[in-house]
């Protein structure tokens, strides 16, 4: 997908979805709400299908972190290295996940 544009009355607005998302939730919320109102279902199930995508590349750098992790000492400078790349990945992938129930609850 790309780029995602948004067309509404008075003109229109491209989100680059890679950049844009995982996003806080005061963006979601005013981009789920353009995105429910003027996309079409096809956009929208494709949006939604990009980013479950890209929430389970989320999950599998997850998983290699927690498994780099775990071979190493836990007081070592490379297991905080390791933990600090997890907790950052680990914050994304719960945001990603709050960002696709925003766009999927609001499309029922």
């Amino acid at each position: 997908m790309g780029r995602l544009r948004i067309e509404y009355g008075t003109g229109y607005m491209e989100l680059i979805v890679e950049t844009f998302f995982p996003c806080k939730m005061p963006a979601m919320k005013k981009a789920a709400r353009l995105i429910n109102q003027y996309c079409t279902d096809e956009t929208r199930a494709g949006l939604l299908s990009e980013l479950r995508e890209m929430a389970d590349g989320y999950k599998a750098l997850c998983d290699m972190y927690r498994q780099k992790m775990e071979e190493l000492p836990e007081g070592s400078p490379a297991y905080w290295r390791w933990r600090a790349q997890f907790n950052k990945t680990e914050a994304l992938r719960k945001r990603m996940k709050r960002n696709i129930g925003v766009i999927d609850s609001k499309a029922e």
